[in-house]
C-alpha cells in the first residue's frame, strides 16, 4: 500500500511531469490528501483545464530535456539529449552533417554501457552541462 505522498515524491524524483502535475492539481482542488492510499487516484480526476494550464507553463519546473535515439545507418545509432525530436535531429545535422533515418524518444531508465560503467540516461543527463548534446553512439555487426 503506497500513499499519495510517496507517489508524488516518486513522480517528482523521476520527472513524471503528468503524474506530478495531476497530483498537485488534485491536492489544490482538495480532492485528495497526501496521507491517502494512492488507489484513490483511479476514482478522481483533476480539472482538465487547470491541469493543461499547469502542464503548459511547467508549473512544477520539470527539466524538459529528453533522450533520443537517432538511427544513422542499418546498425548505427546516436544518442542525443534535447527538448524535442526536431531539435535532436537538427543538432545531429549541425554536428555531423548526417540526416537520421529515424528519431525515437527513449526511456530515461534505459541502461547503457559507457566508458567503464553501466549507467541509465537519467543519471547520464545529470552529468551534462549544456543541451542539446550528443552523449554517445553505438554500432555493431552480427
Amino acid at each position: 500500500m503506497s500513499t499519495i505522498k510517496a507517489l508524488y515524491e516518486d513522480a517528482i524524483k523521476y520527472e513524471e511531469s503528468l503524474l506530478a502535475h495531476s497530483i498537485f492539481c488534485l491536492l489544490q482542488e482538495r480532492k485528495i490528501s497526501l496521507e491517502q492510499d494512492d488507489v484513490v487516484l483511479s476514482q478522481v480526476q483533476p480539472d482538465s483545464e487547470t491541469l493543461a494550464r499547469l502542464m503548459k507553463i511547467n508549473y512544477l519546473g520539470f527539466n524538459q530535456i529528453k533522450i533520443f535515439s537517432l538511427k544513422l545507418a542499418r546498425q548505427k545509432w546516436a544518442f542525443i539529449f534535447a527538448q524535442t525530436a526536431e531539435e535532436a535531429q537538427q543538432f545531429l545535422r549541425l554536428q555531423t552533417g548526417c540526416k537520421p533515418l529515424n528519431c525515437l524518444e527513449l526511456s530515461p531508465d534505459e541502461v547503457i554501457f559507457t566508458g567503464d560503467r553501466f549507467l541509465n540516461f537519467r543519471e547520464l543527463k545529470k552529468e551534462q552541462t549544456q543541451f542539446p548534446c550528443l552523449v554517445g553512439g553505438v554500432s555493431w555487426t552480427r
